[in-house]
């Protein structure tokens, strides 16, 4: 394989794509994306990019899309054996010559946090730091996108049910998580960094609710239930137990002020504010609610 500035996984999911587009619409790297199918992933090419076809269970494909990379763009799906995927790939980095990686952690990733993905991603996190590599940890606080998946019920009922209870949380744009990946992976300023990534406030679901019907035109009003309860409500997208547990121990986690908290780590990347709650409605949520893009809820809170 010959030289690219920054080769990157997952770039086809939520985030990693936001992240491509970033990196491919500067220019100023040139970007390589490790990917299952090229023929599904043909936009990346067409923008710039360089393809490279494997999945991670192929080590010998992998070590082929990080032959000759300086920065490796770690996102991974998450799941029960999340940390031994990331470690794997890591070491393949390692062998490769990867110089730098910048890596899509979780929001507060501990070995000792409330749910099995903050565990997976604080064991992955201290990986990272052994390997040796420079590197960029970023954790996001809750994405909005998330929101995409309650379209059902605020169109059908007016009506905006989540686990949180009385939790504020200060929600994230998956774009503004783009934004700061890119950013990341183009410069060093942020070498040896671990940053939380949060919206430009923390609020409560009554007031999530508020702006979606503001921005729909309609009332919409926040019914809180019971963490279980939320956790049992992915199944309807055919999300497995450790999903649903997962999402059960999330919503616990926020409704006890887990994601009560505002970095500026968003516009000290980027250098543009983090998205608002408003803004992720008007050009996000209408768009979906109105059939001019498909709504895709993502399950990594």
């Amino acid at each position: 394989m010959e030289h690219v500035d920054v080769v990157i996984t997952g770039g086809t999911g939520t985030v990693g794509r936001q992240a491509l587009k970033a990196l491919l619409a500067a220019r100023t790297r040139r970007v390589r994306a490790l990917v299952r199918d090229t023929a599904s992933a043909k936009w990346i090419a067409d923008a710039g990019g360089e393809l490279a076809e494997g999945s991670f269970a192929d080590a010998e494909a992998v070590t082929r899309a990080f032959t000759g990379a300086d920065t490796l763009v770690l996102i991974t799906p998450a799941g029960p054996r999340a940390f031994e995927q990331a470690a794997t790939l890591l070491s393949l980095a390692t062998r490769a010559g990867v110089r730098k990686v910048v890596r899509l952690s979780a929001i507060k990733a501990a070995e000792d946090g409330p749910t099995d993905n903050t565990r997976q991603h604080g064991k992955t996190e201290r990986a990272i730091r052994d390997s040796g590599l420079t590197s960029v940890i970023l954790r996001p606080n809750y994405f909005m996108q998330n929101l995409l998946g309650s379209l059902r019920s605020v169109l059908g009922e007016g009506r905006l049910y989540a686990g949180m209870g009385n939790g504020r949380i200060a929600l994230i744009d998956a774009r503004d998580v783009g934004d700061a990946i890119a950013a990341a992976a183009s410069a060093d300023a942020f070498d040896g960094s671990v940053l939380e990534l949060s919206g430009p406030r923390s609020i409560g679901h009554d007031v999530v609710a508020a702006e979606l019907g503001r921005g729909l035109g309609r009332d919409v009003s926040y019914v809180a239930v019971a963490p279980e309860a939320a956790g049992e409500a992915v199944r309807a997208f055919g999300l497995d137990d450790w999903t649903v547990q997962v999402i059960t121990d999330y919503a616990r986690a926020y409704s006890g002020g887990f994601g009560d908290f505002v970095t500026g780590s968003v516009e000290a990347l980027t250098g543009h504010p983090a998205r608002d709650i408003a803004t992720f409605v008007r050009e996000v949520l209408v768009p979906a609610a109105t059939g001019a893009v498909r709504p895709e809820p993502i399950a990594q809170p």
